[in-house]
């Protein structure tokens, strides 16, 4: 219907860490707390979007609870009956921050976990955190805060992944793992690059090694099965090249992503955008739907016999390769290397009785 039903609102591109894979924080962050958009403007964005049809919006940065009218921002769209999730490290879910969600509660909030114990933490986000995340986690579930974790996997923590599931574990948490990195695009402007990502087959031995750790000998059995048959019909079966295709997940179609200048775009790893304070929010809404109608992804992809666990998409094809139509070869390696590794654990655990 081309309705913006979710949104997500990029409030500060500062951080209090210095993730090296990082797509938005720099260092530069008297500069960019200068260059913020007001909380007013926010709040009536807010309110814009609210009329166009917004129910679900996630906050996100940066780390947005830097922000000192963070409590402004975040009551007055709470207020407006918005279904609010928020993206934080986790660092500062205390005091005034604390008192804000008693009252007003958000939906939930995605933490990022990046180690288990304060050495990984610090070599990871240059801050030794684990410990005050970990103590303003227990004061949040005490209030009864729904939270998740998310997990970006990089040289900087890939030795500490089972100590990571551990404590999620332990915990009773949810946790969303991923091996692989976007390119830094938005934030250098370069394709295909980020300075701290792991090779394609390391991501893969991650992506498998994760696995392992998530699911039981029985479920991975049943799913590394399941991947081989999918491949090896795929491979048998003679078929007609498909054409390329689109956007197939929500982004331009029925999300947005507005940015820390307030620019919005199909989704935050893609860098075309159009300038809300120029075109008005129900413009810049038709634009964006426009080009995520307009893009049109690689025939190899929707051909390709690893396209089911492959998490290929438009953002991936543009920021690893400058082109929506041009197949992310670093991405076809991660693929193919999870196939391969999946099925050398298969054959070794059948081996072994299981």
């Amino acid at each position: 219907m081309g309705i913006p039903v979710s949104g997500t609102f990029e409030i500060t591109g500062r951080c209090n860490f210095n993730c090296r894979m990082c797509y938005v924080h720099n260092q530069q962050s008297n500069l960019m707390q200068k260059e913020e958009l007001s909380a007013e403007w926010w709040i009536e964005t807010g309110r814009k979007a609210v009329e166009a049809g917004m129910v679900f919006l996630l906050i996100t940065g940066g780390e947005p609870l830097l922000r000192d009218d963070f409590p402004e921002i975040y009551k007055a769209l709470h207020e407006m009956g918005l279904v609010i999730s928020i993206n934080s490290n986790g660092y500062l879910l205390s005091g005034k921050i604390k008192e804000l969600f008693s009252k007003y509660p958000p939906n939930r909030i995605n933490i990022s976990l990046y180690g288990s114990d304060n050495d990984t933490y610090e070599k990871f986000t240059g801050v030794r955190a684990f410990d005050t995340i970990i103590r303003n986690i227990a004061e949040m579930r005490e209030m009864g805060i729904s939270m998740r974790f998310n997990c970006s996997i990089t040289p900087d923590n890939r030795d500490d992944m089972e100590n990571i599931f551990n404590v999620a574990n332990e915990l009773g948490m949810h946790i969303k793992t991923t091996s692989y990195m976007y390119p830094q695009t938005r934030l250098n402007g370069t394709f295909g690059e980020n300075n701290n990502r792991l090779s394609p087959s390391e991501a893969a031995e991650c992506r498998v090694g994760w696995s392992r750790l998530r699911y039981s000998t029985d479920d991975f059995l049943s799913r590394a099965r399941g991947m081989k048959k999918t491949i090896d019909e795929f491979l048998a079966t003679e078929r007609e090249c498909e054409e390329e295709n689109g956007i197939r997940c929500r982004a331009g179609r029925s999300s947005f992503w507005l940015n820390k200048k307030g620019e919005m775009a199909v989704c935050g790893m893609i860098d075309k955008s159009f300038d809300i304070k120029e075109l008005g929010f129900v413009e810049a809404w038709n634009q964006v739907k426009k080009l995520s109608a307009s893009i049109r992804l690689p025939a190899e992809c929707l051909n390709c016999p690893y396209r089911s666990i492959c998490n290929v998409c438009a953002a991936v094809c543009y920021t690893e390769t400058g082109d929506f139509s041009k197949k992310p070869e670093y991405v076809c390696q991660f693929s193919r290397e999870t196939a391969r590794l999946t099925q050398i654990e298969l054959e070794r655990l059948t081996k072994n009785g299981n």
